[in-house]
């Protein structure tokens, strides 16, 4: 395709919205899960890409839109037999950053989404006799090995890159055993330059009618544009998932510590049991007369009725 009329397409979509319903004439249609190349196309026109690079470069859509973008191009795949000469076979998790990739000034990737979307590609768009491969596949992994092991390869790979380089990773949420979302869970290194949102089109889901009125079908991806901005540091914002008891918080109130005991035990309770609930927690422990606290809030808030003498149920 002609780079001018390519582009032409691309200023009628000159926003953080991108929305194609056709994937252009470039990759393998039949490639599961591989995304339509106009985006490529996008990244490589706004930010004036000399040299594309491209992970999990699959069924040779990126090649073939640097092709016709007149753009440098290097791709690395798990896949052993790629599908075009300018991809490498690499296996992301194991090996170096191939030294072709180093000197590109954007550098691309569309990750699989872990085994929750189930779509595998070891042994299944390409052979794997041996399985060892399907042990280093993204699309096999469950999501918290999965987004642990992208995220060492999304720190590998930018730390390869050279000053002003650029780092687009497109990727999206998964409801499957409640929701995933990448955008929340993924390392963000460098500086955040933009967040495009991706339209999706054709998808299987699409045709789909789901019966619950509280399900919002996801219609959209994200792709993350991120800017190397030192050599030497690498800044870099991950998420950090913690569990705290409710009991040993410090922002919550003691209305919030009592409700929440009372609901746990499910009936109307004594008082000595609702103090069991809350002893030894460091809400109990920073208050010494937290015992008077407690029925305090018992007959301070609506919330809480007396059933009997020193016996507390919640309001209906």
């Amino acid at each position: 395709m002609n780079r001018n009329e390519i582009i032409a397409r691309l200023m009628e979509n000159d926003s953080t919205v991108l929305s194609f319903p056709d994937r252009g004439p470039w990759g393998d249609p039949k490639y599961r899960g591989n995304c339509s190349g106009w985006y490529q196309a996008f990244l490589i026109w706004k930010y004036k890409v000399k040299k594309f690079a491209e992970l999990f470069a699959g069924s040779g859509t990126g090649f073939d839109v640097a092709k016709d973008m007149g753009v440098g191009y290097v791709g690395a795949d798990l896949n052993p037999t790629p599908v075009r000469p300018g991809i490498l076979c690499v296996n992301a998790v194991t090996d170096e950053v191939p030294i072709q990739f180093t000197d590109a000034d954007f550098l691309f990737m569309h990750p699989p989404y872990g085994a929750e979307i189930r779509i595998p590609y070891a042994g299944s768009m390409y052979p794997d006799p041996s399985g060892e491969l399907s042990k280093c596949d993204l699309g096999q992994m469950p999501w918290e090995t999965f987004m642990k092991t992208l995220n060492g390869i999304v720190m590998k790979y930018f730390a390869s890159l050279q000053s002003g380089a650029r780092m687009g990773i497109l990727m999206g949420d998964v409801r499957r055993n409640g929701l995933h979302s990448m955008l929340t869970d993924i390392v963000k290194p460098g500086g955040l330059e933009q967040v495009l949102i991706k339209m999706q089109h054709n998808t299987c889901s699409g045709g789909r009618s789901y019966s619950s009125k509280n399900f919002v079908p996801i219609v959209h991806e994200y792709i993350l544009v991120l800017k190397k901005i030192a050599p030497y540091i690498l800044d870099f914002q991950i998420p950090l998932k913690k569990k705290l008891d409710i009991r040993d918080s410090r922002s919550a109130t003691w209305r919030d510590v009592v409700f929440a005991v009372l609901k746990k035990l499910g009936r109307a309770s004594s008082l000595s049991n609702i103090y069991k609930e809350v002893e030894g927690y460091a809400k109990a422990l920073s208050n010494p007369h937290w015992k008077d606290k407690v029925r305090q809030v018992l007959q301070m808030y609506p919330d809480f009725v007396s059933e009997s003498r020193g016996i507390w149920s919640l309001a209906a």
